[in-house]
């Protein structure tokens, strides 16, 4: 994927975040998520993050059923590669039961190049799309991302559409190295708390300087907010001073009113040396 068309996709520096939106026994309703999507078109906002395992496949339900009709407004992102169920109609609530009866076999991941393209293709159906912006390998073993059959498999969803991106979404720096370095992925995804910035951010300027699409999560990360003093705004205003500047910073909420608020705070960084200094603190307690 050229430079060019990875530019055209519109990324905004904040995006959304949609881990929790299926949660199990705490789902976001319909009209929370068709709320939400409207306040990001109000907002300006373009990037929805979401995987195929989040809530087994509901989390891409809801998108579905509220980006009718808003599809080309947005930059959609995807992930496969844990295993989970996908039951149909009236077993589709024993989907999350199941994904955690696969993990507790020891059937937690598959990154077999049929395995990603199934799951492709069900992701399209939920999302009810022909394509999405970026299909990611969701925290993948090093091996995956050297892969040449998986390479080979991203290279024809390309080439075929269903997928204008693809790229890596893990906090391992081992694998995001190889995937970097690779030549193959266009779309890097990393933790970015000011906690987890000091050894990752090299491999952050590494991905500016290839132009690899940088998506930054976890920013709020409890372990931080859990220190006396420390705020959301903090984190976040933090985060995105030593983020590069193209990079999109995900914020995970069901409040309209939330995503305004990080939308000022991730336009309005802190001074990049008093972020430094919150990073070094941060990452030495642990």
């Amino acid at each position: 994927m050229s430079t060019d068309t990875r530019t055209r996709l519109a990324w905004s520096r904040l995006g959304l975040g949609t881990g929790t939106l299926a949660s199990l026994g705490r789902a976001a309703s319909t009209r929370e998520v068709d709320g939400l999507i409207g306040a990001m078109l109000d907002l300006g906002l373009t990037v929805i993050d979401t995987a195929d395992t989040y809530g087994s496949g509901d989390c891409e339900r809801l998108l579905g059923k509220v980006l009718s009709g808003r599809r080309q407004s947005f930059t959609l992102v995807t992930k496969a590669g844990y295993r989970h169920s996908n039951l149909p109609g009236p077993l589709r609530p024993l989907n999350q039961f199941a994904k955690k009866g696969l993990q507790s076999l020891g059937l937690r991941q598959c990154f077999t190049p049929a395995y990603l393209s199934k799951c492709l293709d069900n992701s399209l159906e939920r999302l009810k799309t022909e394509n999405v912006d970026a299909f990611l390998l969701h925290d993948p073993p090093l091996g995956t991302v050297t892969n040449e059959d998986v390479m080979r498999l991203f290279d024809g969803l390309k080439r075929t559409g269903k997928t204008r991106t693809v790229g890596v979404s893990s906090g391992d720096s081992e694998v995001l190295n190889a995937a970097i370095s690779s030549g193959v992925f266009d779309v890097i995804q990393t933790p970015a708390s000011l906690k987890t910035a000091v050894t990752i951010r090299p491999l952050w300027r590494e991905c500016e300087a290839r132009h690899i699409q940088l998506i930054g999560s976890h920013i709020f990360d409890p372990s931080c907010l859990g220190i006396p003093g420390v705020t959301h705004e903090m984190l976040m205003r933090g985060s995105s001073a030593l983020l590069p500047k193209n990079a999109v910073i995900l914020c995970g909420t069901r409040k309209p009113s939330h995503l305004g608020q990080s939308k000022n705070w991730a336009l309005d960084p802190l001074p990049e040396a008093e972020a430094e200094r919150l990073a070094m603190k941060f990452s030495a307690q642990g």
